[in-house]
Order: structure tokens, then C-alpha cells, then sequence
């Protein structure tokens, strides 16, 4: 097999690879942002460093256009991007979330019983001063007790009518079987007047069951601290603020991993830059002219099955818990689920370095023969007969400067280079943030919404840009007809998007705290129009005394369906597991209908809209993806054939500075402007957001993208009616009989450069990285 073909292959293998990894970044951003506690803003910055990075390098060598595209330099970017994606994956080991040591003196103290609560005439208030104990008390029941007055016979051994729980099912409370109890006698005497002895005699026989057993329940409690769930009780919140605190001294701010993400992102979009902008050339020089095509296909395909990969493989990472021992009680649907992120960028940094390394040291062959890669730009070779290579830097400069002037004075040109960084504005932070919206607001589990992006968006997008092409070359779009097509497109686009913005539902986290879930108002910007509870604080009289300060979002539902954030929230005091089943059952709850709170109780509302929601994913990639070539081509063919590679570059440039860059920027500030809901860092800023405004965040986004890409369709006009003698396809223009001094200038454009056209129109439709 000849040199060149083992080359290609590798290639075409490390490119994949890069292509799966610029579309798992994106299905890693949500998961960073909740383990590291970073807002939307902060993840959008970094997306965009990459991208910068890619976009502004890919341009300066498009225009300083290097004379050797050495297979070495390719195998040293990518290499560096190998590097650079397990470089990503270590901010999880650096700064691990995992065990710390934490002093628990001041929880043993509360655990030890005093002399009084041990003797055997202990009162009854005596005894419900017990931490543990009263943490079980709702609080009309203490006070209750309270009220009645002590009475001091003897206390006498307690014969529990219950056993311990079978060790087939778990409890986070110290002995709540027996404190079960305890409270049936407690009703009895409130509601009968029942004597004191049976009640005494079971709160005594808990508390002496803790003089044995302090190392055994701060281990519970340590448990029920740890836990994803937080419900009422003070012991137990109070260690969950020690472990916080303990974890603030050792990492006191997010700053040190967003500096590994940073510079990992910097470093990945410098490797990225090089096997793109060299390796299509050296395949331009290297290939037979006729298997040009072919090839250019075969890459392009790579670019659209890359990204689906990328997806599914974020699909699957996403079904583990980062930490591969998710707690008990949290499943991969719940909203605060944390996947395996890391583990996406060990398998492509990994799989990846070995065939970057053997490009880097792929054998150059002898200069002329037939296996040997060449080294230089044939193309450029014959163009140097033409050029005084004696010219002065200064002259090369004003020559520069005037085909700059040339290229940026044409209005075609103009007019598709702002639709482009429209197009980009618009695309790259929606396609970033898709993910933590279709979470946020649909209630799709993480692992099923990059599967979902994946079988719809991605693959739509890639069917649209090859029958785009197809299209074109079929009904010969020429001139204005291809113009026309475009503004057809970007109008059909709009009205989709349009009508995302209609297309909501109350999932189960957009429902917590509403008093009537069908009487929202439909003037979302209105706060006295809305009914939820207490502007959004969700503490009230039944959970004032539980600590929910620092509780977690666990959504749980009532019987009635009513959500709460947490089972704290829900006033909930016991929470008990069966078997292996992940649904726990949450007991004792002040706050809530039926006392009892569980997530089996939560009905997902979002079905329907998410079916309709998808069937307008797929039409609107395919339709995005159908003006792809023809606007390419338009692109192009605006300038002479020799200002190809300048335009092509300062394309590049403009959709970097103002596309690339500010789009995920600007996608994460409107995301964050929806919050409602923060959770906290160590220093008390603004962490991860936990709910968001469901009508601002659907409006919000699909608004945005809808007013940048109406301002697409203005240029879209623009360059329609100035594409009278524009010609892209090798046959005349039929609109008009052009004038002999046009059609000397046009014939100008259509000079036979086939093998350039084709590598120039591979950079061209690169979709943003």
C-alpha cells in the first residue's frame, strides 16, 4: 500500500477523534458547572476560548498560507490535543469532592446524655430536651407535651411492640423504629390523657441506647449528612454545615479548576488548528485529482458522524455518577445528578495519542518518489513563476493592503460574512446551553438529552448540508436563485424556532412552590402574577426549626402531587428506603398532605411537549443545514479566484471576534438573568443555578436566537439583490445577458482551480468547532 494512503488513514482517524471531542465538551459543560459551582456565564467563557483559538489560527495560516504543510507539525497538534483532553479530565482528581476529616466533638457532646435524662426519675421535659429526640417532634407535638405537667414516678424497663428495621431496608434516623413509637404513646397521651409512664419509658430507653452507641451514631449521622438529600433535623444539618465548612478550608473558591479548564481549552483549540488548516492541503497535493471528491466527501462525513458520536458517548458518561458511587436515593433523572464527565476525555485523549504520536513520526520518503508525501503546496510552486519574489517587505504589504480594500469592497461578500457571524452568533451558544435547557425545562434526564441531540439535531444538520449540495448542483442554483434559496431557508428557520418559544410544560422543578400549578399567569415578567410561595424562600412555619438553610434540591411530591425542593422543605423527619428500590420514602412531614413525601408521587407533565418539542429539532437542523453549501458557494465565488484564501480568511476572523467568541457569553449571561434559584460557594457568591424561571428561560432563548438570525435574513436580502451576474456553478448566469465588459469581469472569477476551489470550500463549511 503506498505511503500516502497510511497517512490518510490516520488522518482521517485523529480527525474523527477531534470531531467526537468538540461535541462532548458540549455534553460535559452542565456537569462541570454543578461539581465545580460555576454559573453558565463562567462555562460560556470557556467554551469560547477554544473556539477563538481555532477559528483565529485556522485564519492566519489561511493567510500567511505556510509553503510546507510538514506531516510532522500535524502529528504535533495532534498530539497536543490528545494531551489536552486528558489534561481536562483532571481537574475531577486535583480537586476531588470526596472524603474529608471533620471535627464531630461538637455533635458528641449533643449525642451524650446528661445525669438527669439517665436517671431513672427523669421528667418528661427532661427527657424531650434530648437533640435526637427532638428533631423527631413535629412541633405542635412538643409543645404539646410541654404543656403538661411532669409527673415522676419511676421509670421502669421498656418493652418495645416493634424491631429494628430488616437489614433489607435502610433508615437514615438513629433507632426510629423505637422513636415510632414513642410518638403513638405521645398521641395517646395528648388526645386521651393517657398516663406518662409508657411514653417515658420508651424516650429513656432511647436515650440510654445512646450511652453505648456514640461512635456507631455520628457514623448514621454522618451518612444522613452526606447523603443528596437533606430532611428535618438539626443534628444532621448542623454536621452537613461542619463537612461544608470543612471542604471551603481546603478548597476555598472554584477559581484553581476554572484555571485547569482555561488553559486546557487555550492549548486544545492551538492543537486543533494545525491538522485542519495543513492536513487538507497536503491531501490536495498528495491525491489524485480525480479522487479528490471522494475523499473531501469521506472527510466531511467525518465531521457529521463525529459529533454524534460525541453525543452518544456524553449519553453514556452521563449514566455514572462522577464519582462511581452515586449515594443511595439519586438516580441519573434526578436534576441534580453529577455524570461521569471525566471519564469521556481519558477515553479520548487516550485512544487519540497513539495514532497522533505515529504521524508525528510518519516516514517523509524520498523526495520525487512515488510513495513520498510532499512536503510543499504544488499549487503555490506554479503560482511563484508569476510573482517577483524580490519585492520589498513594505511592497508585499501594500499589496496586501489593497487586496484587503479589494476583497472587503465587495458587497456580496459583505453581506455573507455578516449572515455567517449571525449564523454563529446565533448557533454556537444556543447548541452549548441546549442541553441544560432541555433538562431544566423538559425534566430529560442528562444521558437521554445528548442521545436525543444526537439522533435529531446533529443528524439532521449533516442530511441538510449534504442535500444542500445535492440540491444545488441539481436544480443548478445560480446567481440570485441560489440567493434566494438561502433567504428561504433562514425564514423557514426563523418560523421553527418561532415556534419553539410556545412549546412549554411544568416539569417537576419548573412546579416547585407553585400554590396552583394551572393558574400561572401567562405574563411571565410579572412577579405578583405568579403563586409561588414566598418570593421563592421556601421556609416556612412547619420547616422553620429543620435547618433547611444548606438543603439540596431533591424534588419531591406529596400525594396530591404538590413538589417541594427538598424533603426538608417538606418539614419531613424520617427517611427510609426499601430493598434495592432508589425511591425513598420520606415520613413524618409537617409541610405536606398525608404527612409522607416521595418522588413516585411526582408526575411528569412534559411528555407530549417534548415529543412536539423534538419533531421541530429535526426539520430545523435540516433546514439550517440546506443553505450551508449554496451559502458557501456564494461566499466564494464573490471574489476573484486569487482572493479566495484573503476572503477566506478574514471570514475566518470576523466569525471569530464577533461570533465565536461573544455567543456563549452571551447565551450563559441569558440563561443566568432566568435563575431563580442559587446554590452558594464557599465564599457565598453565586454558585451553579438550581431552578430557573421556566417562561424566561423558554422565551428568553428562543428569542434571542430568533432575533439574531432575523438580522441573518436582512443580509440574506442583501446579498439576493446584489447576486444579479453572480455565478458559483460553472454554467452561465440566465438572468441577465450580461454586457461584454461583465462578462470579461466574470469570466475572470471562473478560472479552472478546481483542486484549490475544493480544499478552500472544505475550510469554508467547517462547522463551527
Amino acid at each position: 500500500m503506498e505511503r500516502i494512503y497510511i497517512f490518510l488513514g490516520l488522518f482521517s482517524f485523529v480527525f474523527f477523534l477531534e470531531a467526537i471531542g468538540g461535541s462532548y465538551i458540549n455534553s460535559a459543560v452542565q456537569n462541570i458547572e454543578r461539581q465545580f459551582q460555576m454559573s453558565s456565564k463562567t462555562s460560556g467563557f470557556m467554551i469560547s476560548v477554544t473556539s477563538v483559538i481555532f477559528h483565529v489560527l485556522c485564519s492566519l495560516l489561511t493567510l500567511v498560507q505556510r509553503e510546507t504543510g510538514q506531516a510532522r507539525w500535524i502529528g504535533a497538534g495532534a498530539i497536543l490535543v490528545s494531551i489536552t483532553y486528558l489534561m481536562l479530565a483532571t481537574p475531577n482528581f486535583l480537586f476531588p469532592q470526596g472524603h474529608h476529616d471533620i471535627n464531630t466533638t461538637a455533635v458528641a457532646a449533643q449525642l451524650k446524655p446528661t445525669t438527669a435524662q439517665l436517671a431513672s426519675n427523669s421528667t418528661l421535659r427532661e427527657l424531650l430536651s434530648y437533640q435526637l429526640i427532638r428533631d423527631r417532634m413535629s412541633q405542635d407535638t412538643y409543645m404539646s407535651l410541654m404543656k403538661l405537667d411532669d409527673e415522676t414516678t419511676p421509670i421502669e424497663d421498656y418493652h418495645p411492640i416493634g424491631k429494628p428495621p430488616s437489614s433489607n431496608n435502610t433508615s437514615y434516623t438513629i433507632d426510629g423504629w423505637l422513636i415510632d413509637e414513642a410518638i403513638i404513646e405521645a398521641d395517646k397521651v395528648i388526645n386521651n390523657g393517657t398516663s406518662q409512664n409508657n411514653l417515658r419509658n420508651s424516650l429513656a430507653m432511647f436515650i440510654r441506647r445512646r450511652v453505648n452507641s456514640s461512635e456507631k451514631d455520628i457514623k448514621k449521622i454522618r451518612i444522613s449528612a452526606a447523603a443528596p438529600f437533606t430532611f428535618c433535623g438539626t443534628l444532621t444539618n448542623s454536621l452537613r454545615s461542619i463537612i461544608k465548612d470543612s471542604k471551603c478550608e481546603e478548597q476555598s473558591s472554584n477559581n484553581y479548576p476554572f484555571m485547569v479548564f482555561f488553559f486546557s481549552l487555550f492549548f486544545l483549540g492551538i492543537g486543533r488548528t494545525v491538522p485542519w488548516s495543513l492536513g487538507v492541503p497536503l491531501l490536495d497535493d498528495n491525491i489524485k485529482k480525480k479522487s479528490l471528491p471522494a475523499y473531501f466527501g469521506a472527510i466531511s462525513s467525518i465531521r457529521v458522524l463525529g459529533p454524534i458520536c460525541g453525543y452518544m458517548i456524553g449519553s453514556f458518561c452521563n449514566k455514572f455518577y462522577y464519582t462511581l458511587n452515586p449515594p443511595n436515593g439519586l438516580t441519573p433523572a434526578d436534576p441534580t445528578w453529577i455524570g461521569a464527565w471525566w471519564i469521556g476525555f481519558l477515553f479520548i485523549g487516550t485512544i487519540a495519542l497513539f495514532p497522533s504520536t505515529l504521524l508525528f513520526f510518519f516516514p517523509q520518503g524520498k523526495q520525487g518518489s512515488s510513495s513520498a508525501v510532499q512536503l510543499h503546496d504544488v499549487h503555490k510552486e506554479k503560482l511563484k513563476k508569476t510573482v517577483d519574489e524580490d519585492r520589498t517587505i513594505k511592497m508585499k504589504l501594500k499589496d496586501f493592503g489593497k487586496s484587503v480594500k479589494s476583497v472587503l469592497s465587495t458587497k456580496i461578500y459583505i453581506g455573507s460574512v455578516l449572515g455567517r457571524v449571525c449564523d454563529i452568533l446565533a448557533f454556537k451558544g444556543y447548541i452549548v446551553f441546549l442541553p441544560k435547557y432541555l433538562e431544566n425545562h423538559f425534566g430529560i434526564p442528562q444521558y437521554l438529552v445528548h442521545r436525543y441531540m444526537a439522533m435529531f439535531g446533529v443528524f439532521g444538520f449533516g442530511l441538510g448540508a449534504a442535500t444542500g449540495g445535492w440540491v444545488t448542483k441539481k436544480l443548478k442554483l445560480n446567481g440570485r436563485r441560489a440567493a434566494m434559496f438561502v433567504m428561504l431557508m433562514s425564514t423557514v428557520n426563523v418560523c421553527l424556532y418561532s415556534a419553539k418559544m410556545f412549546i412549554g410544560c411544568d416539569s417537576i422543578v419548573n412546579s416547585i412552590g407553585l400554590n396552583n400549578r394551572y393558574e400561572e399567569s401567562m405574563n411571565f415578567l410579572h412577579h405578583t402574577k405568579f403563586f409561588r410561595e414566598t418570593n421563592y424562600n421556601f421556609t416556612r412555619v412547619c420547616n422553620s426549626e429543620c435547618a433547611c438553610e444548606n438543603a439540596r434540591l431533591y424534588p419531591v411530591c406529596d400525594p396530591t402531587g404538590y413538589a417541594y425542593f427538598s424533603p426538608c422543605h417538606a418539614g419531613c423527619r424520617e427517611a427510609k428506603q426499601y430493598g434495592s428500590n432508589p425511591l425513598l420514602d420520606f415520613t413524618s412531614c409537617e409541610c405536606a398532605a398525608g404527612g409522607v413525601v416521595s418522588k413516585k408521587y411526582c408526575e411528569n407533565t412534559c411528555k407530549t411537549s417534548t415529543v412536539v418539542f423534538f419533531l421541530t429539532v429535526l426539520p430545523g437542523s435540516f433546514v439550517a443545514g440546506l443553505g450551508v453549501v449554496p451559502a458557501m458557494l456564494i461566499l466564494l465565488r464573490s471574489v476573484p479566484p486569487e482572493s479566495r484564501s484573503l476572503s477566506l480568511g478574514l471570514q475566518g476572523m470576523a466569525v471569530s471576534l464577533f461570533g465565536t467568541l461573544p455567543s456563549p457569553i452571551i447565551w450563559g449571561l441569558v440563561i443566568d438573568a432566568a435563575c431563580l434559584v442559587w446554590d452558594k460557594t464557599c465564599n457565598g457568591a453565586r454558585g451553579a443555578c438550581a431552578i430557573y424561571h421556566p417562561d424566561r428561560l423558554r422565551v428568553w432563548m428562543h428569542l434571542l436566537y430568533v432575533v439574531i438570525r432575523t438580522i441573518a435574513l436582512f443580509t440574506d436580502i442583501y446579498v439576493w439583490k446584489h447576486a444579479k451576474h453572480l455565478n458559483i456553478m460553472d454554467e452561465p448566469v440566465s438572468e441577465v445577458r450580461m454586457s461584454d465588459s461583465n462578462s470579461q469581469l466574470i469570466n475572470s472569477f471562473q478560472e479552472k482551480d478546481n483542486i484549490r476551489r475544493n480544499s478552500i470550500k472544505m475550510q469554508a463549511v467547517q462547522p463551527d468547532q
